[in-house]
């Protein structure tokens, strides 16, 4: 490949993953208007961001940390942590053309493809 051509490959790549994360933003922000607690890149951990929810949101939560968003960055892939109705946030997301995976229990986390 000649370097104009790589040049013109990453410049594609970067900006359809800068489209594909403003999905994801869009998609976080539909959740905060239905009600969620809802966090981009939130702390460092699980642990961390449940800790740091803030008292009486805890009813409707959707976040992914830092350690997820490594993962999303590296994969296009990463799980949310979440309480509330997860049909309703798979809904959300597929509304943004963001690919989801769950099983349909409480206790799963909700995988995301971008």
């Amino acid at each position: 490949m000649s370097k104009i051509a790589l040049q013109l490959y990453f410049k594609d790549n970067k900006m359809r993953n800068n489209k594909l994360k403003d999905k994801l933003t869009e998609a976080f922000k539909d959740l905060r208007k239905k009600g969620y607690f809802a966090r981009q890149n939130f702390l460092c951990c699980q642990s961390c961001g449940w800790a740091s929810v803030p008292e009486g949101k805890s009813d409707k939560v959707v976040f992914y940390h830092s350690q997820d968003k490594s993962d999303l960055e590296k994969t296009g892939s990463c799980h949310l942590a979440w309480d509330g109705d997860g049909n309703e946030i798979v809904e959300v997301m597929k509304q943004h053309g963001i690919k989801t995976e769950w099983d349909g229990t409480k206790g799963q986390r909700i995988k995301i493809t971008i």
